[in-house]
C-alpha cells in the first residue's frame, strides 16, 4: 500500500501513514469517522436492545411460560458472565492485529460476521436449550466488535475532538435503543421475523464502518507473539492507576441500577401493572418514542458542549442525577404511564451519558500501549452489570417481593455512581 494515502481519505493533517502505535492519527476525516461511529454505534445497539430489551423476554414467555423470569435471569447471567471474559481476551487481541487494514478493522467485521450468526440462531432456536446456546454465542462475539470501536477513539481521534466523536457514538447508540423499542414492541407475540432481521443490523454496519472508515496498514508495527501466557495477562488489573478505577466504579453502578429494569420492561407492565400484551406493547412503543425525543435533545447538546467547555464529569455527574430520577416515576405513578415516564428520563440521562462517557474512558487509561485491554476492562462496566441486574431482580421477584424493591435498590445505586464519578482527579 501507497504510504501517501487518497486525497479523498486523507485527514487534512495526515501526509503520511503513522510511525508508532501511539500515534494520534486518522487516514480519514474526522467528520467521515464520526459517521462510521454513528452507522455502527446505530446497528449494534438497535440488534442489541431489541434482543436483551424486548425478544429474549417475548422469546422465552413463548417458550417457558411458567418459568420466563428465571430463565431471563439465568440466560442473562451465563451470556454476561462470558461476554464479560471475552472482551479481555478480545481486547488484548486487539491490540496486536497487525493486517493491511489496520489493527480494529479485523476484529470489527469478526465480531460483526459472529453476532449476526447467533443473533439469526435465537430466532430460529426452537427450545428453551437453543435459544440460550445462541445467545450466550451472541454474547461472546458481540465485544470483539464493541472492544475494537471503542479503542478506535484513543487511537483516531484527537483528545480535544472526542466529546463531539463521543456524541456521534453514543447518541446512536441511545438512539438506536429507542427505536428499537419501538419496534421490538410490535414484535412481542411474534419475536422470530424481528430477530433474524436484526441480524443483518449487525453485520451490514460492522462491513460499512471499515469501508466508511478505512485504517492505515499497521503490518510494520512490531510486535510480541500472542501466547496463552500473554492472553492470561489481560486478567492482570493496571496498578496505580485511581482514576481510571473510579471511572469504572461509577459505570459499573450506574448501568447496574439500568439493568435491573430495562431488561424486565414488559414483565412490569404484564406483572406488576397487570396489563395485557397489547397494552404493554403500546405502552413500550410510547416509552420509546419519549426516549427517542430525549435523546435527541441531549445528545446534541451534551457531547459538542463538553468539548467546548473542555470538561467531562460535570456532563456526565448531571446525566447521573437524570437516571437517579428515572426509576423513581416507577415508585410514584401508580399506573403503566410510570414506564413512559421513565423512558423519557431514561433518554435524557443517557443520551447525556453516553455522549460523553466515551470521551472520558479515553482520558483515564493507564497504559496507552494496551488501549484495546484497559478499555475492554472498562466495558465491563457495561457487560458484567448485564450479569448481576437482572439475575437480583429475577431473583426478588421470584421470591415474591415484586418489582417495588427492584426500583428503590436502582435508585440508590445510580446516585452513588453519580458520586463516584467525582472522585476522578486527572479530567475535569
Amino acid at each position: 500500500m501507497s504510504s501517501t494515502p487518497p486525497e479523498s481519505l486523507a485527514h487534512p493533517s495526515t501526509l503520511s501513514e503513522p510511525t508508532g502505535p501511539l500515534a494520534i492519527i486518522s487516514r480519514v476525516g474526522q467528520g467521515r469517522l464520526r459517521l462510521a461511529l454513528f452507522i455502527v454505534g446505530f446497528g449494534t445497539i438497535f440488534a442489541n436492545t431489541a434482543l436483551n430489551n424486548v425478544l429474549l423476554a417475548a422469546k422465552l414467555a413463548i417458550l417457558a411460560p411458567e418459568q420466563k423470569v428465571a430463565l431471563l435471569g439465568l440466560a442473562t447471567a451465563i451470556a454476561g458472565l462470558l461476554s464479560g471474559i471475552s472482551i479481555f481476551v478480545w481486547g488484548t487481541i486487539s491490540d496486536r492485529v497487525r493486517s493491511r487494514f489496520g489493527k480494529r478493522s479485523p476484529l470489527i467485521v469478526l465480531g460483526g460476521i459472529g453476532a449476526a450468526i447467533f443473533i439469526a440462531l435465537v430466532g430460529f432456536a426452537p427450545n428453551v436449550d437453543l435459544l440460550i446456546a445462541a445467545y450466550v454465542g451472541y454474547n461472546i462475539f458481540l465485544p470483539a466488535l464493541s472492544a475494537a470501536v471503542l479503542a478506535v477513539f484513543p487511537d483516531r481521534v484527537p483528545r480535544e475532538k472526542r466529546g463531539t466523536a463521543s456524541a456521534f457514538y453514543g447518541g446512536a447508540q441511545v438512539l438506536a435503543g429507542a427505536v428499537a423499542g419501538i419496534v421490538a414492541a410490535n414484535f412481542i407475540s411474534a419475536p422470530d421475523l424481528l430477530l433474524v432481521t436484526t441480524s443483518i443490523g449487525i453485520l451490514v454496519p460492522a462491513i460499512a464502518f471499515v469501508l466508511i472508515a478505512p485504517d492505515f496498514s499497521n503490518r510494520h508495527e512490531p510486535i510480541e507473539k500472542l501466547t496463552a501466557r500473554e492472553v492470561l495477562t489481560a486478567f492482570k488489573l493496571p496498578k496505580g492507576a485511581p482514576d481510571f478505577y473510579w471511572a469504572f466504579t461509577g459505570r459499573f453502578v450506574i448501568f447496574l441500577g439500568a439493568s435491573m429494569i430495562v431488561a424486565f420492561q414488559l414483565y412490569i407492565l404484564t406483572d406488576h401493572y397487570h396489563l395485557a400484551n397489547e397494552s404493554a406493547g403500546h405502552i413500550i412503543a410510547v416509552a420509546g418514542i419519549a426516549t427517542l425525543l430525549t435523546i435527541v435533545i441531549s445528545t446534541v447538546i451534551a457531547g459538542p458542549l463538553s468539548d467546548k467547555i473542555g470538561r467531562r464529569k460535570m456532563p456526565i455527574f448531571i446525566a447521573s442525577l437524570i437516571l437517579t430520577v428515572a426509576p423513581a416515576s416507577l415508585l410514584l405513578i401508580p399506573s403503566g404511564d410510570a414506564v413512559i415516564a421513565y423512558g423519557a428520563l431514561y433518554g435524557l440521562g443517557t443520551g447525556m451519558f453516553l455522549s460523553v462517557d466515551a470521551a472520558l474512558m479515553t482520558e483515564v487509561l493507564p497504559d496507552e500501549l494496551s488501549r484495546g485491554k484497559d478499555l475492554g476492562f472498562l466495558n465491563l462496566a457495561n457487560y458484567v452489570p448485564n450479569v448481576i441486574g437482572p439475575l437480583v431482580t429475577s431473583l426478588l421477584v421470584s421470591t415474591g417481593l415484586g418489582y417495588t424493591p427492584i426500583f428503590v435498590i436502582s435508585i440508590g445505586l445510580t446516585l452513588i455512581g453519580a458520586f463516584s464519578i467525582f472522585k476522578i482527579k486527572g479530567v475535569r
